[in-house]
């Protein structure tokens, strides 16, 4: 039943378009965003965890977006004050 039907379909139909990504636009690649394209792609086979990255990854997961928080914080609490506001 069902291969009567797929011989009915024209092929045309049943065929996948293929598509060339861009290759016929003459884009030329650019060599430094190819290396670091590769370079991040093998972040995860690259970095080695010990206690030299702790600080480093404390400060940049925990304690800088903390900063962030609260001097926005703080910013956005001079502004109420500023128009008279209160939290």
């Amino acid at each position: 039943m069902l291969s009567r039907i797929a011989s009915r379909v024209p092929s045309r139909v049943v065929g996948m378009q293929k598509r060339n990504m861009g290759g016929k636009m003459g884009v030329k690649k650019n060599f430094h965003v190819e290396e670091w394209n590769g370079k991040r792609e093998i972040t995860e086979k690259t970095f080695e965890f010990g206690p030299n990255n702790v600080p480093w990854l404390i400060g940049t997961c925990v304690a800088f977006p903390l900063f962030v928080y609260y001097w926005t914080r703080s910013e956005m609490e001079e502004r109420r004050e500023f128009k008279g506001r209160v939290l």
